[in-house]
């Protein structure tokens, strides 16, 4: 294979984009109103690997990646602090150049030694979750063995074997400044309230516990292109709140779950509009370290009783689906799918609650005390929670035909709502019974299974959305390892199949539907959005869209 020298530039149109809005009349300043995630109340907290609700504000927009993936137009991607990478032939390595002139915004250089000094920071705080899979020799699991300086402008990061996707996690480091964060000796814990990075927007301003702005980094490179000067991060929570803020024209930006929206969104104002394109797969996330989850019997009758139509027709509004089989994706990667191998396993993905009473009574869960409740086998009982946040309608319909659907044959499954800061750290701990949850998005599937299945995502008390199952599956590491050790379409594609049918066989997680990509916006103040006429990027607002920062810089305001 030869090295691949990737010189993907910015298009030349996007250098002439600008955001704006139209100026607030007490300052004149131009302000983008966006919600990426909901809260009771926000913390004062820019940590950029803080994943219960800072990085969602300051990633992309604060703290720039070493490259932008153009996930939708791979032969568009945007270099960030990185202008160009090359890839070793023998995959064993990956060299980038960095953007020279790039300056952090106390006025310090930003080069080579950040980009090393993160690595080494992430290698020394393994309980502070940055996104690169350090190889650790102690317990020979991981991946980046090191990161080189070559020159103050290029960075050679070494594998610890052949990966030809490597490139997808390296890009999306987010580099510390080696001359604040060398002095921080907890990071976990560390709030950040003086932001200093690279990005567009870094300084914090007006915070209060309601909302907050982020404003223009005065010695960013984007200045000349970009007219807005904050965004705004207002405190809601709830699907009917937030469109509601929307349509009274406070909201920008969206990607809320949406009910019917024909008729509860668009009519509520001229300006607002709405793009749902499929997205990745919704499923229940079901803790198998506890029973009755841990027995491949319930799982399989837990599979069979949940009625989907009911639940893509009416819980979600129509809004959502089907998946055809149950590997924990759905048509995000259809071109992965192998029809012929995963037809024997589509029995599962159908609702039928007399197979699954039949699969209950032959293994064991039957009512034992007279109570109306089916019990474990050694009689203990079964009763639990299915953890969704408040206000997130479509989910808590699911939820709520999930649980009418397994009281129908038996077992005692209750819907329980929380605050999502609270269901996000609730996740972190491993102690839960199940969550609904989405499935993180990619190049490959490898994106979305690597996370799910990866060891060290199920440590406990760092626990990962993804892997919230628990579940160790040997086969699925082993075909996944060989997947991303080759570069060949064929072949990684017979290792696909084997971590789909390795998940059909156990089903470590239960899969609902394929939701849609929730993306509503308002044209009161801008134009120039992501549209089906136009679908230059992925229009998602939630951290882990590194093109979410490319959106907004797209953005122009409209003229009055």
């Amino acid at each position: 294979m030869k090295s691949v020298r990737h010189l993907a530039m910015m298009t030349a149109g996007l250098a002439t984009l600008a955001l704006s809005m139209p100026a607030m009349a007490q300052d004149e300043r131009v302000v983008l109103t966006l919600h990426p995630i909901d809260s009771d109340a926000l913390v004062e907290n820019f940590n950029p690997n803080n994943p219960t609700g800072p990085q969602q504000y300051v990633r992309d927009f604060a703290y720039e990646p070493l490259w932008i993936d153009n996930i939708w137009h791979p032969e568009n991607d945007f270099p960030a602090l990185a202008t160009a990478y090359e890839i070793a032939d023998d995959l064993m390595s990956i060299t980038y150049t960095l953007r020279e002139g790039v300056k952090w915004t106390d006025g310090e250089d930003f080069n080579a030694d950040d980009v090393v000094f993160t690595f080494e920071y992430a290698k020394a705080h393994q309980d502070y979750p940055m996104g690169i899979d350090v190889y650790m020799e102690e317990t020979d699991t991981g991946t980046v063995v090191s990161a080189e300086k070559i020159d103050d402008y290029t960075v050679k990061f070494n594998l610890k074997e052949p990966d030809a996707l490597a490139r997808f996690a390296l890009g999306g480091i987010y580099p510390l400044p080696e001359h604040i964060w060398s002095s921080v000796e907890d990071p976990k814990n560390f709030a950040n309230t003086d932001i200093v990075a690279t990005g567009p927007w870094t300084e914090v301003e007006n915070f209060s516990r309601s909302s907050f702005e982020l404003c223009r980094n005065e010695t960013s490179r984007y200045n000349a292109d970009n007219a807005i000067d904050c965004l705004r991060f207002p405190q809601l929570n709830g699907n009917e709140q937030i469109i509601a803020a929307m349509s009274a024209g406070e909201v920008d930006w969206l990607g809320t779950g949406l009910t019917d929206p024909e008729i509860t969104f668009t009519p509520q104002s001229e300006f607002n509009n709405y793009w749902l394109p499929p997205g990745g797969d919704v499923n229940l996330q079901i803790n198998t370290t506890k029973a009755p989850f841990n027995d491949l019997e319930f799982r399989k009758a837990l599979s069979v009783a949940i009625d989907r139509d009911t639940i893509v027709d009416i819980s979600t509004f129509g809004l959502t689906t089907h998946t055809r089989f149950p590997v924990g994706t759905g048509e995000a990667y259809a071109t992965w799918l192998d029809e012929a191998a995963l037809e024997p396993y589509t029995w599962l993905m159908q609702y039928d609650p007399d197979r699954a009473i039949e699969l209950l009574e032959a293994a064991g869960f039957v009512d034992a005390n007279n109570d109306g409740w089916r019990d474990n086998p050694d009689g203990s009982p079964i009763e639990f929670e299915i953890n969704i946040p408040n206000g997130w309608t479509d989910w808590i319909n699911t939820g709520q035909t999930i649980s009418e659907n397994l009281q129908d044959v038996g077992i005692n499954a209750v819907v329980r709502t929380m605050d999502q800061g609270a269901w996000n750290d609730k996740a972190r701990t491993g102690d839960f019974d199940s969550y609904i949850m989405w499935t993180n998005g990619g190049a490959t599937p490898y994106n979305t299974y690597n996370p799910m299945f990866n060891p060290r995502n199920m440590e406990e008390g760092r626990v990962d959305y993804q892997a919230m199952h628990q579940m160790r599956l040997p086969e699925v590491e082993e075909a996944l390892q060989a997947f991303r050790s080759t570069a060949d379409r064929d072949a990684q594609q017979a290792e696909m199949t084997k971590v789909h049918i390795a998940v059909a066989e156990n089903l470590p997680v239960i899969g609902l539907f394929a939701n849609p990509t929730w993306y509503e916006y308002s044209t009161r103040n801008f134009e120039g959005w992501v549209t089906e006429e136009n679908p230059f990027v992925r229009p998602v607002l939630f951290e882990g869209t590194r093109e979410r920062v490319i959106h907004a810089l797209a953005l122009k305001p409209i003229s009055r």
